[in-house]
């Protein structure tokens, strides 16, 4: 049915891999050389060789810059809070953290903590950069976490507490997201390179368009159970050459395996996958015009998606499919009984359609991208699910530039799309349902009924009101379709058997697994 697998680019993909592997070969070779002489040198040391799977673009303060950025931040900088191998969440930088009431939080340091340039972290470094995050004029990823912080007080050099306007239950997992960093004041601006940090990692040497190498810091407050003194990074852009440099034994670890990989990468003698449900695809509608400003027709696509064959087409089945919303099994507002808010039901599909007025259907136009051949294929997917129910979708499929311009605009009927939130409480779903249109969401999407209902969620202490405010978001959910969720798609690590002590995270937080690797350890 679905030819994608056929086409030439897989011929250019295996070119294009053996370019890349001579591309990193130097300095492969030179992280090896460098590494023998760590190791002659009688320390016992352990290297990591990672094949990582884009350049880390220069951080900047705050800024959400996507997956390989998060690791370099989980390495090179500490929060006040974190995450261990198992997702749960920790202090980090604070030693303790007390809530006297649900509105404040006091955060004990721990002692002796320095940054990586050799000047002590105080409570007050601690206060300028959170004010610094909570402040919208900066742009930080973390504002919509942080806006409800009321002041911020250091006490002395170790104590830094922080009252909120309103509880917040989703607060303290905001503070664990890796750009949420404890940073020198110097680097609290959008141009100063935020490389300098107090993690448990070092940059020591970078090369663009080859790698980098970070180097363990003694100064990192858990160094006495870090196992690696170095990482070497080598950038393998193309999937096909970072899968091949993984199997050749020219690097221990690589990210982001390429889903058509999975197999052959599991069925790799000496080799380790380690998968996780992560990001979530769907359909989203633009309701400022058209069929899809009334909810029975968004309804109906939502009834119309055959989401087994999005998984095969666009995941070689390495997902699952997702017929309601994503909330962690380990939330209060989880509900086994609120997992499908729609299912695959082409009948009912049509006759939502006809209740709308649309009895033989209509023509409409589905965006996607070229660059990304998953939501392409979860496009042609969506296509021919639309087709059987009488909606007659033309792809468009530009660059990935032109697409967020369109999904900002509004310029388009229906999109694929995929999100991921950046914390585990299902309030990640707010900027679906409600404020400024973005390329992720419905254009001009807002209910306020829907919005103030996962607020409830979010600000409640009590654990049963919380599920009570879900189940009720999720009936309106079901009804007015904000968008038509797809599938889930796996995320995975390999690694080579002498590669012990890393974990992919569960979830949406498969993208913060860097932090796993302060307890990695890797035998030759």
């Amino acid at each position: 049915m679905f030819l994608h697998n056929l086409h030439p680019r897989g011929v250019f993909r295996r070119v294009v891999a053996s370019l890349a592997v001579l591309a990193v070969m130097t300095f492969v070779v030179t992280a090896c050389s460098n590494e023998a002489q760590t190791a002659a040198s009688g320390t016992g040391a352990q290297a990591l060789r990672f094949g990582l799977s884009a350049e880390p673009v220069a951080p900047v303060a705050g800024a959400l810059q996507g997956t390989v950025a998060n690791t370099m931040y989980t390495l090179i900088h500490r929060g006040l809070m974190a995450y261990d191998s198992s997702g749960a969440l920790i202090p980090a930088l604070a030693e303790s953290v007390k809530t006297p009431d649900a509105v404040t939080y006091v955060f004990t340091l721990r002692p002796n903590l320095t940054f990586q340039d050799g000047t002590p972290l105080t409570a007050t470094n601690v206060k300028n950069s959170i004010a610094y995050y909570a402040d919208p004029a900066n742009g930080s990823g973390l504002y919509a976490g942080l806006k409800d912080i009321a002041s911020i007080t250091p006490d002395g050099d170790k104590t830094v507490t922080i009252v909120l306007t309103a509880p917040n239950s989703a607060f303290l997992q905001f503070l664990a997201v890796p750009t949420a960093a404890i940073i020198p004041d110097s680097s609290l601006n959008s141009k100063t390179p935020n490389w300098v940090g107090v993690g448990p990692f070092k940059l020591t040497s970078q090369e663009s368009g080859r790698g980098l190498v970070l180097q363990k810091f003694d100064g990192y407050y858990g160094a006495s159970d870090v196992k690696l003194s170095r990482i070497d990074f080598a950038y393998y852009t193309d999937g096909e050459a970072r899968t091949n440099a993984l199997l050749s034994g020219d690097v221990d670890m690589i990210d982001y395996v390429p889903w058509e990989n999975f197999d052959r990468v599991s069925a790799a003698p000496g080799i380790k996958l380690d998968a996780q449900a992560g990001p979530f695809q769907y359909v989203q509608f633009n309701i400022s015009r058209g069929p899809f400003a009334n909810p029975k027709v968004r309804e109906a696509v939502a009834y119309a998606l055959n989401r087994n064959n999005s998984v095969k087409a666009a995941f070689q089945n390495h997902g699952k499919p997702l017929y309601g919303i994503v909330i962690s099994e380990n939330d209060p507002a989880y509900n086994a009984d609120r997992l499908k808010l729609w299912d695959y039901n082409p009948a009912k599909a049509k006759q939502l359609l006809a209740e709308a007025g649309f009895p033989t259907g209509f023509a409409t136009t589905l965006l996607a991208t070229s660059q990304y051949a998953f939501l392409q294929d979860t496009a042609l997917a969506v296509q021919q699910d639309l087709k059987a129910i009488g909606i007659d979708a033309t792809l468009d499929a530009p660059d990935w530039a032109t697409r967020l311009t369109k999904g900002r605009n509004g310029d388009y009927d229906l999109a694929v799309s995929g999100d991921a939130g950046i914390i585990t409480d299902p309030s990640y779903f707010l900027p679906l349902v409600t404020g400024p249109n973005t390329p992720q969401r419905s254009f001009d999407y807002n209910n306020p009924h829907i919005a103030r209902l996962i607020d409830d969620g979010l600000r409640t202490t009590d654990p049963v009101a919380k599920r009570a405010a879900w189940d009720q978001a999720q009936s309106l959910i079901a009804s007015d379709v904000p968008i038509a969720t797809l599938t889930t798609r796996d995320q995975a690590y390999a690694f080579r058997q002498g590669v012990t002590g890393f974990k992919n995270l569960p979830g949406f937080l498969t993208f913060y697994s860097g932090y796993s690797l302060v307890n990695t350890s890797i035998t030759k």
